[in-house]
């Protein structure tokens, strides 16, 4: 089946706060349960990527969207009606950034951080501003996480926003030949998990199936792309914390009360992991990532670029210097182009 492409932006929120332990336990990671914080993050090959250095390291918050622009922000739009772990109806809504002057334009997917146990889709307000300022809408979603769901629930919710924009082209202002999804860790990895897998039915449930979910370009921030090799670039410790029952990733695959790991049943682990649907009609894709994440190895979107760029997809890669697991590097203006630049190309 032929695969038509929409831009999927993927992102997992910012948390690599870190506190120490007592008792001198290993270093976890703040509002990561189970987690270590590595005491080593080993260098990975970039001679494929982009090494980007002196990035701003001034935090970029506002609290509302520009006065001049023609923005308006439309809150807790219903986009899919689903169902939790117990059964319970779940609303999920999305808030869209959309123009005033009925012009139809790109939409991009935007697709928050939160480690796989939170899903605010009023995070990374200001890139978001920023992308929607450039000439998009820009559409922020909430998903299943751990609480009431595992990340297939949370691709068919990705896949429903999709449609569902899609469907309501005009209440909008959207062209429904160019959409986006765009994420950042959590998100990152159901971006590249929404992306790779276009025409893949069994990521399809809910309302507007007369609608696509196909993707036409993807831009994933340090996302996960293979959960079996999350910690693969930290210490033996932090690596190995990845792969016990309190990790959120075996809980993210298998389900909160399953007691496994992301190591545990293969069959259903490939299943999970973005790498393995890499095919020659995936978008083109645009990764981020720091070159000191201490909380998803920056080789994971290396593996998944390599893969990428060998089946014949389009993909450039960035790796930033300085730059942990979120922070104001990637609000850095150089940033924020490389990321309009890429959208521009593949949508307008």
């Amino acid at each position: 089946m032929k695969k038509c492409y929409l831009i999927v932006l993927g992102v997992i929120a910012s948390i690599s706060t870190f506190a120490q332990q007592p008792g001198g336990a290993p270093p976890r990671t703040g509002g990561m349960p189970g987690l270590v914080m590595p005491k080593e993050i080993k260098p990975v090959d970039n001679s494929t990527s982009t090494v980007l250095d002196n990035l701003s390291t001034e935090n970029k918050q506002i609290n509302e969207l520009p006065k001049e622009g023609g923005l308006e922000l439309v809150k807790d739009v219903v986009y899919h009606q689903s169902k939790a772990l117990d059964g319970n109806p779940l609303s999920m809504k999305m808030d869209i950034i959309k123009y005033t002057d009925g012009q139809k334009r790109p939409c991009v997917i935007f697709i928050t951080g939160g480690g796989f146990m939170f899903a605010p889709k009023t995070g990374s307000f200001y890139n978001r501003a920023q992308i929607a300022l450039a000439g998009y809408v820009v559409a922020s979603i909430e998903y299943h996480v751990i609480a009431n769901g595992i990340y297939s629930d949370a691709v068919k919710d990705v896949k429903a926003a999709i449609r569902y924009m899609r469907a309501n082209t005009d209440k909008y202002g959207i062209d429904p030949s160019q959409i986006a999804v765009w994420g950042e860790s959590a998100g990152g990895y159901l971006t590249a998990m929404t992306a790779t897998s276009n025409g893949v039915k069994e990521f399809e449930e809910g309302e507007n199936l007369d609608q696509s979910s196909d993707v036409q370009a993807a831009i994933d921030v340090y996302g996960l792309s293979d959960l079996t090799r999350i910690g693969a670039d930290y210490d033996e410790a932090a690596e190995k914390a990845h792969f016990t029952v309190e990790s959120p990733d075996g809980k993210y695959i298998h389900g909160k009360n399953s007691g496994l790991t992301s190591l545990d049943k293969p069959e259903v682990v490939a299943k999970a992991n973005p790498i393995n649907y890499v095919d020659k009609n995936d978008p083109p894709f645009l990764l981020i990532h720091g070159i000191k994440d201490a909380l998803v190895s920056p080789s994971q979107t290396l593996l998944l670029h390599t893969a990428l760029r060998k089946a014949g997809v389009p993909s450039t890669r960035y790796a930033l210097t300085g730059a942990n697991h979120g922070g104001p590097q990637f609000s850095d203006p150089k940033v924020l182009q490389i990321m309009v630049d890429f959208l521009n190309k593949n949508l307008k």
